[in-house]
């Protein structure tokens, strides 16, 4: 394949928000989302300075940078790559399979049913 000069946009089919895709992710792995507090900019991009002291991986400023990046209205360019996007809900499981919970509530009527059959 030639090489494609300048940066490629790849958006997806659809815009999809962050609480969407952490819903996404809840609703797969069956872990409840997370309840970090939502900061300012900022203070994140503060924390995520200091947090380069540490050896273990941490947010990186980067990542706080690319958080706040709205790229809603950006054209892709998917046909310059030849490929058709699909929709994240198709793979999520694919990817996020083995961040299960091995531990799901069962509801009570199906907890009696089973109970019952015991």
């Amino acid at each position: 394949m030639p090489s494609l000069p300048g940066v490629l946009n790849l958006p997806g089919p659809s815009q999809l928000s962050y609480e969407y895709l952490l819903t996404l992710v809840s609703s797969v792995t069956y872990n409840p989302p997370s309840r970090a507090p939502v900061v300012p900019k900022a203070v994140a991009s503060a924390l995520a300075k200091a947090a380069q002291a540490v050896w273990w991986p941490a947010l990186s400023p980067d990542e706080v940078k690319r958080r706040y990046i709205d790229d809603v209205d950006v054209p892709g360019d998917w046909d310059k790559v030849g490929i058709v996007p699909d929709e994240i809900e198709q793979h999520a499981i694919t990817y996020l399979r083995r961040y299960r919970s091995a531990y799901v509530s069962m509801p009570c009527c199906i907890a009696k049913s089973h109970a019952d059959m015991e």
